[in-house]
Parts: structure tokens; sequence; C-alpha cells
């Protein structure tokens, strides 16, 4: 009866999809103490997640004095406590339990940027449901452009690793119902974007007493979420076990070093209004290098990478290649022999492989391979391979009202097509070295033609001079990695007020690489951090980041680094194997 009852609800619209959810919490909650124990998971395995916010003491204390003016009514009804927390369901999906740590940190991202826990949340009434007899009630959460847009984010970012035809397996518990796989397995688009009803369920008690609740004026109160949690669901669509929490406090993959402090103590003085160093927001210019500042460089530039695939692609066209450095090297797959041209074979290598297209055409090709690309020593996508403390320290930047940009000696038009998606970058804040293009018209329709000639190297002196182009700003801070940078850094410097600059050091050859040549580390022809660079930044006191003491992981997909005065993470079992996600 209590099924037919469900099934006739998922039957229904508008607002009957808030009274499934609650129908479908409130039957576990009374059932979860009849519950099995939680199914082991291999890797293989899919997992039912639910992606929710945790609301802070007011929600919570609210939802309590309302649970127990609804238990008093109706005993049979069920407690918020720690299994039946009041939360805000962001999204439920299947996903493989291999697929956790790149789930976790896919969010770790949009969390970064988003910021949850700032996010001013409302409860604008009650509503309520019947089953059996009973009214599941709850209160209904304010669907604010801001929260929308992170349940479309978190939809987003967690699509890549979402998968169908879950089972009972995925589930924690035994005895699961085909309506709570069906629930998760039709999340999307059943209870998403436009139909999705964000509330925190609260309990169930006799229809007319709830009437009688729901009749009275309601004050409108604000909170807001605590924390961001991942859970394993339970029969009925329960949040039954906590996977990972987000680590939200600034830059939680720095170590607390000076180096950190550093940051955390310019940030401070410069936002703080009546400090001798406030700076006002339209001011408040950072820069970053690309190559070796957020993402690896190493064993080449990413952007080497891309070239070698379109030597390859381009062969055929030019079998004089097989006998011209450095594309001789390329197609024989000697990188190191083919490095060793130095500046002069990269910018040989670009002109051949870059141009000769229309700026759209190069736009698409490298959307193309950027997805699927993949670093040659860890597997992983090459957009993976940013630096988790930079781009914690880019979204960090933003709320305190910093505009970031990168200036790269890379390509303009190579960074652009993603570097909104990775790091939160308009591409009109992204600067870098260009070629010439012309104007043409070709079927009718304009088109900007990229032609085998520098427009512009964007290194070095090169840096100051483009900054002053794109942005008519000073920066009043800037980071970078390598000789390359330090012109940018100077002039950086040399600006009136506060001022940072900050240097990333190689040093790290277990979680990355080593490379200098500064401190005797080993010497590379592209990305060296010479001995020069580090005595003037010392001399003019230039924050220098150690990746092996000043960052506790260096990819979001890296287990933190245990330090000398720090407790190691637990890591969450879900079975009899742990999937390594860190609790907070």
């Amino acid at each position: 009866m209590k099924r037919a009852f469900f099934t006739f609800l998922v039957a229904l619209g508008g607002s009957s999809l808030l009274v499934q959810q609650l129908y479908a919490q409130t039957v576990a909650n009374r059932a979860s103490e009849n519950q099995g124990a939680a199914m082991q998971i291999t890797t293989d395995q899919l997992i039912a997640i639910d992606v929710l916010l945790e609301p802070n003491p007011t929600m919570v204390e609210k939802s309590n004095a309302v649970n127990a003016r609804l238990r008093g009514n109706y005993p049979a009804g069920y407690a918020l406590d720690a299994t039946h927390a009041p939360h805000v369901t962001l999204l439920q999906r299947f996903v493989r339990a291999k697929d956790l740590d790149a789930v976790t940190a896919a969010l770790t991202k949009v969390f970064a940027t988003e910021r949850p826990t700032d996010l001013q949340l409302k409860a604008t009434g009650y509503l309520y449901g019947i089953w059996g007899g009973a009214a599941v009630t709850a209160f209904v959460v304010e669907r604010t452009p801001e929260l929308m847009r992170l349940h479309q984010k978190v939809i987003d970012v967690v699509a890549p690793f979402s998968v169908s035809n879950g089972s009972a397996a995925a589930f924690v518990g035994t005895g699961i119902n085909a309506e709570t796989i069906g629930w998760v397995e039709h999340f999307i688009p059943e209870s998403s974007g436009a139909k999705y009803l964000p509330h925190v369920t609260l309990g169930v008690a006799n229809e007319d007493f709830v009437k009688g609740i729901k009749a009275a004026p309601f004050q409108e109160f604000t909170f807001k979420a605590d924390g961001v949690a991942l859970y394993q669901l339970g029969n009925f669509g329960t949040a039954a076990k906590k996977l990972w929490e987000y680590q939200g406090q600034p830059l939680a993959s720095w170590n607390d070093s000076p180096a950190k402090q550093s940051i955390l103590d310019f940030v401070r003085r410069v936002t703080t209004e009546g400090s001798a160093d406030y700076v006002p927001v339209p001011e408040r210019i950072a820069t970053f290098d690309n190559d070796g500042t957020l993402w690896c460089e190493r064993p080449l530039p990413v952007q080497v990478y891309f070239a070698l695939d379109r030597v390859k692609a381009l062969a055929p066209q030019h079998p004089e290649w097989t006998t011209t450095e450095p594309f001789a090297s390329l197609l024989k797959g000697d990188l190191k022999t083919a490095a060793a041209g130095g500046e002069h074979a990269v910018l040989e290598l670009f002109m051949a492989t870059h141009t000769s297209m229309t700026a759209g055409e190069f736009e698409q090709i490298v959307k193309d391979w950027i997805a699927t690309a993949k670093h040659p020593k860890t597997g992983k996508l090459f957009t993976e391979m940013i630096y988790q403390p930079m781009f914690e320290l880019l979204a960090y930047l933003r709320v305190n009202g910093f505009k970031t940009y990168i200036v790269s000696g890379g390509g303009i038009e190579f960074m652009r097509p993603w570097a909104e998606q990775i790091y939160g970058i308009e591409p009109e804040q992204v600067i870098g070295s260009s070629i010439k293009t012309k104007f043409e018209i070709r079927d009718g329709k304009s088109v900007l033609v990229r032609l085998p000639e520098v427009n512009f190297n964007d290194d070095k002196g090169g840096k100051p001079v483009a900054i002053n182009q794109h942005i008519g700003r000073r920066p009043i801070a800037a980071f970078g990695n390598s000789d390359g940078d330090r012109e940018m850094l100077e002039y950086t410097q040399d600006g009136s007020g506060a001022r940072f600059e900050l240097l990333v050091l190689h040093d790290d050859a277990a979680r990355e690489y080593a490379y200098g040549p500064a401190n005797g580390l080993p010497n590379v022809a592209l990305g060296a951090f010479t001995q020069s660079l580090y005595d003037q930044s010392k001399k003019n006191s230039w924050t220098v980041v150690s990746m092996k003491n000043d960052w506790n992981r260096v990819f979001a997909f890296d287990d933190v680094k245990q330090t000398v005065g720090q407790e190691a993470a637990p890591v969450v079992q879900t079975g009899a194997e742990p999937v390594g996600l860190a609790v907070k």
C-alpha cells in the first residue's frame, strides 16, 4: 500500500516532487534502525551519492524545535539526530567507486570558487505531503540565483562521472527498493534544474496538526551552510554514510609556513578598510604565469605536447620533417633532443603547427585536444595537472576582490579556450604570446586567419609591456616560477603602496619534478629558476614557495602529506578497502 501511494505521488507534478523526496526520507528514517551493515565496495562498484549542504546552527536549532513539536503530536515519528541530520540536497547520482577521488576533486574546484558556506539561504515557509495518513513536513528553501548556480555547477562537474543502471548494491544497507534506485537514476531531469526544490525535512505528524503549524504566520529566517559533504545514500534516499567533506579553510593545501602566512598577511592588509595599505577593489590586480606556476610544465610544457600531436597529424603533408629538427626528433618520440633546441625550436614548432587556419578552427582544435590529452607520467588529463595550492590561491584572491590574470609566454589563443573552465579566469583576462592574424572574407563570412609570423613574445621584458597594453594597471601581486617572470615581478614591486611577489620553486621530485638550477637543483632548457633569480628574490623580499615544504599536496588527486606538528587526516572506509577521501 505504501509503495502504491508513492507510485501515485511520482505520477504527480509541481510540488509533488518535493513530497516524493519527503516521503522517501521519512520512510528511510523510520526504517533506518532495521538496516543491515554497509555493503562492501569494490573499485568497479557503483555508489549512490548525495552531494549536500550541511546547515549552520540557526537552521539546525529551528529544525529541532519543529521536529520536537511534530514528535509530540506523532510519537511514531523520528528525531533529528546524528544519523538523521538536517540537510539540503544539491544532487543525487550513481558514480563508480574508483572515481570518487576525481568526483571530490571536481567538487572541490566548484566549492573553492562558489564558496557555498558564504551563501545567504532563506527558509520561506512550510510544505507538507501526506503519506499513510501522516504529514511529511519540511522547510522550503528559497531558490536564489546563487543556490541555483551552485546546484547546476555541481551537476555539471559530476556529469562526466555519472553512470546509469545502478542497483541495490550501490546503497548502504539491505532491502533497497526499486523506488529508491529509480529516484537516483532519474534525479536528472526529474528533480533538477527547473524542477529542483531545495528543502530541509523536519519530520512527520498528523495532518491537522501540521495544518495548524502551516496556518500560523511564518517568520522567514536566513541561514548558512556550515559545510558541504558527499554521502552514500541508504534506502529511500537518506544520507546514510558520509564519505567526504569539503575542506573550506583558506589555502587548505598550504602548510602553515611563512609562505602561506605572507599571503594571508598581504591580503588582510590590502583589503582592510582603514589600513594604511588598503587598496580599492578596482586596483587589486594579480598576474600569474601559467606553465610551472599554475600547472605542470614537465617533462615539457603542455603546449609542446599539443604541437607534437599536431606534428603527427600533419606529418603526411610534410615529408621534409623526417630530416628537419625539431620535427625529426619529435616524430621519433625523442623529446629530450627536441627540447635541447630551447626556445628557438619551440618557436619553429609552433609556427608550423599553429598557423594557416582561421582563429575559430584553431580554437576548436585546442578544445578537442585538451578534452582528452593526458600527462605522459601520471596518465591524468593535463587539465587535472593544475597545482591545487595555486588554484586555491586564485579563488582566495578573487573572493577578496582581486581580478586575476594569466600573463604567460604560452600562446594566448591556446590558453583562452579552456582557462575559464579550468582556472575560472575569463578569456579577456588571459594574456600570452601571439602570432599575426589578418581579416578575410571566406564563403561570405568574416574570419581571422592565423599567419606564420610572431606578433608578440610575452616573456621576460615582454610581460610588463603586455600587462600595460592589456590591463592598463600595474599589478599589486605577481606570481611566477622562472627567469621568464623576473621582469613581471620587478614591474609589480616598483609600484607604489603594498606589493606582493611570489615564485614557486620546484624542489619536489617525489610528487612532481625537481629543477632549478637554483640551490643545486637540476638545470632545464625551459622554465629555469636560476641562482641569480633566487638571490634576487631574497634581496627583494619576494616570497619563494618550496613545493616540497610549503604544500601539503601538489595536485587535487594527491593524498595530503603529513607534516611535522600535524595529524594525518583520517581515511574514510566504505568497505574493506579505503577510498582515500580525507574527512575534516
